[in-house]
């Protein structure tokens, strides 16, 4: 790789380290997440310095084009991170959907109780004006 390229990437993953950080600062993003694209941001900040020794590693292991095990490496944590984030939000459908019923729920128990008080409080205006003078 040309040296050239090595410092752009070099220069591009400081942007990106920095543009997370910021994010995390502003809260956009959750700490939990935001390591994990940390570590995205040091891997490729390393890449540029190690990628001799790669190339290395991966042809004497019999990987005959290294940038193709980069690819396959890349499209095999992206399908983890989509498995990950497709659990995430099947567990934050499922606390909404149960939240959801919950509330649902209490409404119906409040609107009970607001009819069943409402026939006691008749009841009890009618108990008041047929005896005056009972105090309570």
């Amino acid at each position: 790789m040309d040296i050239k390229v090595r410092i752009l990437v070099f220069l591009l993953s400081l942007l990106w380290l920095l543009f997370i950080l910021r994010m995390v600062k502003r809260r956009k993003i959750w700490e939990r997440y935001a390591i994990f694209w940390v570590y995205i941001g040091f891997g490729v900040l390393f890449v540029p310095l190690l990628v001799d020794v790669f190339d290395y590693t991966l042809t004497q292991i019999g990987v005959s084009h290294p940038p193709s095990f980069f690819f396959l490496v890349a499209i095999l944590g992206i399908l983890l991170l989509l498995l990950q984030l497709t659990v995430e939000i099947t567990t934050l459908v499922r606390r909404s959907r149960d939240t959801v019923q919950g509330l649902a729920i209490l409404e119906d128990r409040v609107k009970s109780l607001e009819k069943l008080a409402g026939k006691t409080a008749d009841d009890e205006t009618v108990m008041a004006a047929a005896n005056p003078g009972e105090k309570r």
